[in-house]
């Protein structure tokens, strides 16, 4: 008998697997499926943002994550503590960008999330999230199988599972929906004939993965990259924070075959970054890729939508690759799960394009121009006599120098992104425009607002035993409704409605004659998310504001049963421009 699922996963990198685990908490009965026989042995993507670990903490994975990127560090180290541009490891240090090392940036931070960015490697974090994917029995798992979509019709996908080494097939299965993680060279996107558009490559990417003891060229200094620029070799190092374990990446020639960049000549290239011919070096892999940018045309063909790279691709200056793929699902997962459910219009998928791609649109743009900026550092430079004298102790030397380092920062941005991370304002037909127009954040600074489509704003809110938590543990995977303590009513809204429609909405009350109460050191909670004594606010099961009462309603019960069939596609509307960010 042919198997039948609700939703096939094909890939399981860090957005297939965080797809299956949200799909798996809200038991939908899902197939994830992986060619490769294993998770990824390589470390990559290992820049995982403040948002998501916010989305990592929700599933119960961020602790154990954290604990696994801070490696050999005490528990009391907070990671990396900036970014350094050299020399060479072992040469003279240009500059630095510090980050998270104050204490004013650590209490900036804080102010807008409960988490905070975390260097960890997919090789790291990829058995943690697939370990909780196995928490959940409605998750079947299947490595060594390629899965190709062979047809669809209007309630059901048909999907090939073969052995990818001897292209025999093994069986098919059928779906309500697919959701292709399969990657950058997506073969679901080739099938369906869904183009890209985008910038030409930059050139071929060489990762390393080494082990060498360089600590005594470290000096004890945790940056997140060590950046090197030399003559002979311009890359970066990344230190995994285990004992000996590094990577180093680098630009192949232009015109020449990654392939040819054998182990043995990647020692000498490793050797040439660290300043130490003599050094020891163990090659444990070689990761070859593509510094490039696209977006697809497409992220929905019928019943297949496509999600992380096979929807986007940015070059890694600023780390939006993983970070946008991981939201790209926890966009998409609540909405499949109402859909299934029939709690919501088949429309209401619709918004997952409207919403995540001018995402992947920006993330690309801003990506491209930190990598352009990147070049005023010696960095992917077609010619390298800018740089030849780098080195010399004379004036010479010093004047190329001094040049990287008035560079330095500028290259700020891909850093200190909070407002790209969380400023983000969806507008589509899943959110409900109240008309006002919200003071938008730029690239690093985040400007929380409670406007509708926004990420809803952090707060620390306490209960009457005195314990505290912050509002993002609140949200979760149904809708929570915001409100004062004196206006019980919309509470009562909540409840009604939840009885009437079957969707979950989960009310909270904050202040006097609530549960929840607010710090005395942070702004109020009705001034933060911007709403009147008597108003409210409906946060969607993806942390984002759909619904906002500033002024309360006559009927709190009817306004919010009319504001969940609006957007849930209950009402038909025409989907609005896409988000809105400051230039």
């Amino acid at each position: 008998m042919q198997e039948t699922y609700d939703v096939v996963v094909i890939g399981a990198g860090p957005v297939g697997l965080a797809t299956a685990l949200q799909l798996g908490r809200r038991g939908v009965a899902t197939l994830l499926v992986e060619r490769r026989d294993t998770l990824s042995h390589h470390p990559k993507a290992g820049g995982i943002h403040a948002r998501t670990m916010e989305i990592f903490r929700q599933w119960g994975v961020a602790d154990a994550i954290r604990e696994a990127g801070r490696g050999v560090l005490p528990p009391s180290a907070s990671g990396p503590t900036g970014f350094g541009w050299m020399t060479r490891l072992s040469g003279t240090e240009i500059g630095r960008i510090s980050f998270g090392a104050s204490a004013e940036d650590r209490a900036r931070f804080a102010r807008h999330s409960p988490e905070f960015a975390c260097g960890c490697g997919q090789d790291l974090y990829e058995p943690i999230l697939l370990a909780e994917v196995h928490n959940h029995p409605a998750v079947t798992v299947r490595f060594g199988l390629r899965a190709t979509v062979v047809e669809q019709d209007d309630v059901s996908v048909l999907v090939a599972l073969d052995d990818p080494g001897a292209d025999t097939l093994i069986g098919t299965v059928r779906a309500r929906y697919v959701v292709a993680c399969d990657g950058v060279r997506s073969p679901t996107r080739r099938t369906l004939g869904i183009g890209e558009q985008g910038e030409p490559a930059f050139g071929n990417s060489i990762n390393v993965r080494f082990r060498a003891d360089l600590e005594r060229h470290r000096g004890g200094r945790r940056y997140g990259l060590f950046w090197v620029i030399n003559p002979e070799t311009q890359g970066a190092f990344g230190w995994r924070r285990r004992q000996n374990e590094w990577t180093y990446n680098f630009e192949a020639a232009p015109g020449e075959d990654p392939a040819t960049y054998t182990a043995e000549r990647c020692v000498e290239i490793v050797r040439q970054g660290i300043g130490d011919p003599d050094i020891e070096v163990d090659i444990v892999s070689i990761l070859h890729w593509k510094h490039d940018q696209a977006v697809s045309d497409s992220w929905r063909a019928g019943r297949v939508f496509l999600a992380g790279d096979s929807a986007h691709r940015f070059p890694p200056h600023g780390g939006f690759g993983m970070n946008s793929g991981v939201q790209d699902s926890v966009n998409l997962v609540w909405k499949l799960q109402l859909v299934l459910q029939g709690l919501a219009d088949e429309s209401l998928l619709d918004s997952y394009q409207e919403e995540r791609k001018p995402v992947a649109l920006f993330n690309g743009e801003q990506c491209l121009l930190n990598t352009k900026r990147m070049e005023e550092t010696g960095w992917l430079l077609p010619d390298a006599t800018s740089i030849a004298q780098i080195e010399d102790p004379g004036p010479a030397g010093q004047a190329v120098r001094d040049r990287i380092a008035a560079a330095i920062p500028r290259q700020r941005e891909q850093f200190y992104s909070h407002g790209q991370q969380f400023g983000t304002i969806y507008a589509s037909r899943a959110v409900i425009d109240d008309g006002t127009e919200p003071e938008l954040s730029t690239i690093s600074e985040y400007r929380m607002t409670g406007q509708p489509g926004a990420r809803a704003p952090h707060l620390w809110l306490s209960a009457a035993d005195g314990s505290e938590i912050p509002t993002i543990d609140l949200f979760y995977d149904g809708f929570v409704l915001l409100h004062r303590g004196d206006h019980q009513e919309w509470s009562a809204a909540a409840r009604a409605v939840t009885r009437a429609t079957g969707v979950l909405i989960d009310g909270h009350a904050i202040g006097p004659g609530g549960r929840w109460f607010e710090r005395n050191d942070q702004p109020r909670f009705a001034d933060l998310y911007g709403i009147e004594t008597s108003g409210a606010v409906l946060v969607r099961p993806d942390g984002h504001v759909g619904y906002r009462s500033v002024k309360g309603e006559p009927d709190p019960t009817v306004a919010l049963a009319d504001a969940v069939r609006r957007l849930l596609g209950k009402h038909s509307r025409q989907a609005p421009s896409p988000i809105r960010r400051k230039a």
